[in-house]
């Protein structure tokens, strides 16, 4: 019997060339539109229009443009609609941005006041079509302004699932580029997005289109697709290695951008943006779900939760909350989200299962930041009354949804935290330029922290160290043994929201007035990147998946080498095994539901093995780092069997391991969990 392959198929187009790309540049010895130098004042003029009927794109050069303060040029399209304004401007020798279109009106108008030279147009450039010709979509470098296109579509037939390689992606304010499945349903949308060499998520179905919407401002690079890689069977075994949001070493931060309506996605293993989520009106607060499958998000603006799935990066659900929900958490179980709104005064409790609001507890005045400690019994929240300077923190009870103790903080409490234990809360009071450390027994503050008007605050997973944002550019480390300020890193502008990795060694701090993130390695409190985000980016409250409050995933000793062992199965299956995790790996099959390996091989980095394995099911264990430093056993969960992985006779499979974000997810375990 012949035997079928199930494989993961790459396709990799061939590279889009520059020949493709059709542009015409005018130059004449006759001044095409210009100005008297000096021009007058008191002056209103459009020159006759400056058109190319076969263009579908425009820009100008500009020999001089000098203006007085308050006086204009304006370029207009063909029916008089605003391309840009130059105001107060003075610059020699340039093209403007690329406009869309075949023709462009200049005014000028100057008020009573002083003139200037004015300016003098000597060259228009035309393209003669949308963009460049090749086997897959292409922008211009720049693109065009009022621009809106889709290329045409990338189709394989035989596909069940799609995903495209970028050589470059670069958008300014604004702009998007969106990717649509073959019915033109968003699958995902780049906004404000700049990276470069990366993949997209996967996507189910066998045709994606490319969208380009951009306003009327600035322009940028654009983008070049130059890869398609394709999966033709969905019974084939994916073992794309995911670190999904609940194991430790390769999280993703959730950033809400205020000023963008929507969330950056940031996978911390590389420090890149891998999404951007629309979702409501001034999203602020963000919350991860402890299982890392949801993320939930309080959007001021529109006084409700937008719930996004982390497995494609979309909103599945909106919720309606009380009035400017700000801060979000969710409960250690998952169970319940807690969202304070500002405006209401009150802390609205929602079901997980449901998404229904299923309590209201009032709080203090103008309810702020809120937090859950470990065991799920008690809920914190700040009460940051602007202009009174002994604020709260209301303790709630999760059982009863009362109010059972109100702590005096320090003057308009903003962050909150819990320790580890649950033994202590830290708040961040801004108004009282401090930090006040509360006795969850006792409910009474035993120390105050001097720091200049904190804001975000949280606690490393180890509960050694606490972190705070604050007014002057720059984090505190705040040692908990003896609470004291042992670090001052400094960071963006206007610092707001602040996580820990699960694993204790990096701090993302996330900068409203500077739209990035800072990125902190915690040894030795130094900025090790910096990821462009949104406008107004602030996500307040735990924005990495993973919970802080969780110990760091256990990892095994030492590795000690492990031979391979590899008994020869009778009508056995081949297994093509592919290493791209970025370390040497061992792999272990064992019996359904045992520890007992049924075979065992080592894959070195960047390298393949092709192995006979024994039919039936199974299940699959990974040690990562293998035989170099300290590893980590991981064991693989399926989808289907009950967590199990069937092997079918008469079947050829591929197997391809590599950090992530789609495929397979890994949960950590102990080494005394580990194949025996």
């Amino acid at each position: 019997m012949s035997k079928i392959t199930k494989m993961i198929i790459l396709l990799v187009a061939g590279m889009c060339l520059l020949t493709g790309f059709v542009t015409t540049t005018t130059a004449s010895t006759n001044i095409l539109v210009e100005s008297d130098h000096e021009y007058a004042n008191n002056f209103d003029y459009i020159w006759p229009e400056i058109s190319h009927p076969e263009a579908t794109q425009m820009r100008l050069h500009f020999t001089k443009l000098e203006l007085d303060f308050d006086d204009k040029l304006i370029l207009l399209d063909k029916d008089g609609n605003k391309l840009v304004t130059f105001k107060d401007y003075s610059n020699e020798d340039f093209w403007t941005e690329w406009y869309t279109g075949n023709t462009i009106k200049v005014k000028l108008e100057t008020n009573r006041y002083g003139t200037a030279y004015g300016f003098k147009i000597d060259q228009v450039e035309t393209r003669n079509d949308m963009a460049p010709s090749g086997d897959l979509p292409e922008s211009y470098h720049s693109y065009a302004n009022n621009f809106n296109y889709i290329w045409p579509e990338i189709s394989r037939p035989e596909a069940t699932q799609m995903r495209l390689h970028f050589t470059k992606l670069e958008l300014n304010f604004d702009d998007k580029l969106i990717l649509l499945n073959r019915d033109g349903n968003k699958l995902v949308i780049f906004k404000d997005y700049n990276n470069e060499d990366f993949w997209t998520e996967w996507y189910t179905g066998n045709t994606i289109k490319v969208k380009l919407e951009t306003n009327r401002y600035e322009t940028a690079y654009g983008f070049k697709i130059d890869q398609v890689e394709i999966r033709t069977n969905p019974e084939s075994i994916s073992m794309d290695i995911k670190e999904t949001p609940s194991s430790s070493s390769a999280p993703f931060a959730y950033i809400t951008n205020g000023g963008s309506n929507n969330v950056s996605v940031i996978d911390t293993v590389n420090n890149t943006v891998i999404a951007v989520v629309d979702v409501g009106s001034d999203p602020f607060g963000v919350a991860v779900a402890p299982d890392g499958k949801k993320v939930y998000v309080a959007n001021m603006g529109s006084n409700n939760i937008s719930v996004i799935d982390t497995a494609t990066n979309s909103v599945t659900d909106t919720i309606d909350a009380g009035i400017n929900p700000r801060g979000i958490a969710v409960s250690p179980d998952g169970t319940k989200i807690y969202v304070v709104n500002s405006a209401s005064n009150n802390v609205s409790v929602i079901d997980t299962v449901t998404n229904n609001v299923t309590a209201s507890v009032t709080a203090g005045g103008i309810p702020y930041g809120v937090a859950v400690n470990p065991d799920g019994t008690k809920v914190y929240v700040t009460n940051g009354d602007i202009g009174n300077e002994n604020n709260t923190v209301s303790v709630i009870d999760t059982i009863s949804n009362n109010v059972t103790a109100t702590v005096t903080a320090g003057g308009i409490p903003y962050g909150v935290a819990v320790t580890p234990d649950g033994t202590k809360v830290y708040v961040a009071n801004w108004g009282s330029d401090n930090v006040s450390v509360i006795d969850t027994t006792s409910n009474n503050i035993t120390a105050r922290v001097n720091i200049t008007k904190p804001i975000g605050i949280t606690v490393s997973p180890d509960g050694k160290k606490v972190y705070v944002t604050n007014v002057s550019n720059n984090l505190s480390v705040i040692d908990t043994a003896n609470n004291t300020v042992t670090a001052t890193v400094n960071v963006g502008s206007d610092p707001s929201g602040v996580a820990v990795t699960p694993d204790g060694k990096k701090v993302y701090v996330v900068n409203s007035g500077s739209n990035n993130v800072s990125v902190i390695d915690t040894a030795s409190n130094i900025v090790i990147a910096t990821v462009p985000t949104g406008n107004t980016p602030r996500a307040f409250g735990q924005f990495i998946s993973g919970s802080v409050s969780n110990s760091a995933a256990p990892a095994g000793p030492e590795c000690k080498e492990i031979k391979d062992y590899l008994p020869v199965y009778t009508n056995g299956v081949n297994l093509n095994i592919i290493n791209k995790v970025g370390k040497d790996i061992l792999v272990v099959w064992t019996k359904a539901d045992s520890r007992e390996p049924v075979f065992k091989v080592n894959i070195l980095n960047e390298q393949n093995r092709t192995v006979t394995t024994p039919t039936g099911i199974v299940d699959e264990y990974i040690r990562i780092s293998y035989p170099q430093e300290v590893c980590s056993w991981y064991r693989v969960i399926q989808a289907t069997n009950s967590g199990h992985t069937q092997l079918e006779s008469g079947y050829d499979y591929t197997v391809t391991y590599y950090w992530g974000s789609n495929g397979t997810g890994l949960t950590p375990i102990p080494d005394s969990e580990a194949p025996e």
